[in-house]
């Protein structure tokens, strides 16, 4: 069975060193977005988390209703207008736990720069792949060195040099005026904002391609639940770099406007 806690500022909770959740990372989670009040596009971020759920064998017996009503209780507790909301999924000694939690929003960068790093591949043939697990150690390293060397992420491939992912998000490229994004068989996370993304621009191409797209390209944005869609002006790394005018393609803009008029709020 599955136990809803609800996380307030201040609370203290305990945790069983010996159960697979504190001991393996073995979790799922979910970042979703509050907007005014409203949960953004609840109804994917649920289903995605209800499907790896049942792939991993992670046990989730609790109702999207019950999660909801918790969340509304979160933000009526805390006084939360626009925060990030936190789903995590953890498996314990008997049965498993939702902990539902916020996190304050954080300023969204107009255009962001990425680092190009094919030395540390995602692993296409993971069975973990295309989940969204606790086992986030090896992104945050990567990220962290990103912004420590003043990139915002870092643009990474799968074990046979496929453009796949940055640590934190999808990406997508204008080329010839046409969309294209790395398809899920690629090992990449199949995430919220980008299914949006391909909902709303049904021509979008999803494919499986080398890194001399990144030369074609002509305009490159990264996606996540957090910050929606991310212009990218710069890549560089491994001896390439290019500058892309991403935040004023007609597309990019276009897709911006279209992705928050779609919303599909909840509560």
């Amino acid at each position: 069975m599955t136990e809803i806690i609800k996380i307030t500022p201040g609370d203290l909770l305990a945790l069983d060193p010996t159960a697979s959740g504190f001991a393996h990372g073995f979790g799922l989670f979910e970042t979703i977005q509050l907007s005014g009040g409203h949960v953004v596009f609840w109804e994917p971020h649920w289903a995605r988390l209800k499907a790896s759920a049942e792939a991993l064998q992670l046990e989730l017996t609790c109702s999207a209703d019950a999660v909801l009503q918790v969340i509304r209780e979160l933000a009526a507790a805390d006084g939360l207008d626009s925060a990030l909301i936190k789903l995590s999924l953890v498996r314990d000694a008997v049965g498993s736990r939702l902990f539902v939690y916020a996190r304050p929003a954080q300023p969204v960068p107009a255009v962001v720069g990425l680092r190009f790093d094919p030395n540390c591949p995602i692993n296409e043939r993971s069975i973990l792949a295309g989940h969204k697990t606790h086992n986030y150690m090896e992104n945050i390293s990567l990220l962290e060195s990103a912004r420590a060397a003043d990139y915002y992420d870092v643009l990474r491939v799968n074990t046979i040099g496929e453009l796949a992912e940055t640590t934190i998000g999808n990406i997508f490229f204008v080329i010839d005026g046409a969309l294209w994004t790395p398809a899920l068989e690629t090992g990449i996370l199949p995430g919220v904002i980008r299914g949006e993304i391909i909902a709303l621009h049904p021509a979008t191409r999803e494919a499986r391609f080398e890194a001399e797209i990144l030369e074609r390209a002509e305009a490159v944005f990264m996606t996540n639940s957090s910050c929606g869609i991310l212009p990218v002006e710069s890549i560089a790394g491994e001896g390439f770099e290019k500058n892309y005018s991403s935040a004023r393609h007609p597309l990019v803009l276009q897709l911006q406007r279209q992705l928050q008029a779609a919303g599909h709020f909840s509560l």
